[in-house]
C-alpha cells in the first residue's frame, strides 16, 4: 500500500493537503496556549510581601499633596492593583546642563521634585523574577503608567527589597 495514492489521499483516505491543514491549526492551537494559556507562575506558589520603590521624575510640587501613605496602587494599562503606598519622599529634581565652557554639570528643576514611593503587595518570588499578584512582572528601571485615586503618572521601578 502507497503512501499517498494516485488521488492525492494519505493511506486512501484523507486528502494531503487537509492533513497539513489539520497539522497547522494543531500548531497553532498549542502556540497560543503556550503563550496565552499557560501562567507565568504555578497556581501552587506560596504568596509573600514583596517591597519595591517606584521613582516618578520631575513632578510639580503639588503632586506631593495627591500621593498618601495607604493609597492603592493600579498598573494603568490593566487597571489593576499592584500594592499599597506605605511610604512617600521626595527629593528636588535635577538634570543634567551643559554649561558654555563644554562642561556637564548636574543643576536643579526650578518647581520640579522627584517623588519616591514604596509600596507593599504581595506576591511570587521565584527563578524567573518578582510576579505581584503572581502576573505583573517587577523589573527594576521598567518604566510603566501608574495611577492611584487622585494621581496618574509614568515613572520606574526603582529597587525591588
Amino acid at each position: 500500500m502507497k503512501l499517498i495514492d494516485e488521488k492525492g489521499k494519505l493511506f486512501g483516505k484523507i486528502n494531503a493537503i487537509d492533513c497539513c491543514v489539520l497539522l497547522l491549526i494543531i500548531a497553532l492551537g498549542i502556540g497560543a496556549y503556550v503563550k496565552f494559556g499557560m501562567e507565568k507562575t504555578s497556581n501552587s506558589a506560596a504568596m509573600k510581601p514583596i517591597s519595591y520603590s517606584v521613582k516618578i521624575e520631575k513632578v510639580r510640587k503639588v503632586a506631593l499633596n495627591n500621593v498618601r501613605v495607604g493609597d492603592t496602587i493600579f498598573d494603568k494599562t490593566s487597571g489593576n492593583p499592584i500594592g499599597t503606598i506605605v511610604a512617600v519622599d521626595s527629593e528636588q529634581a535635577t538634570e543634567r546642563i551643559k554649561m558654555p565652557n563644554g562642561t556637564i554639570v548636574r543643576g536643579d528643576v526650578e518647581n520640579r521634585i522627584n517623588l519616591i514611593l514604596t509600596v507593599e503587595a504581595e506576591g511570587v518570588v521565584n527563578d524567573s523574577g518578582w510576579f505581584v499578584n503572581k502576573t505583573y512582572e517587577l523589573l527594576v528601571g521598567s518604566k510603566k503608567k501608574f495611577i492611584t485615586k487622585y494621581f496618574e503618572c509614568e515613572g520606574s521601578v526603582n529597587e525591588i527589597f
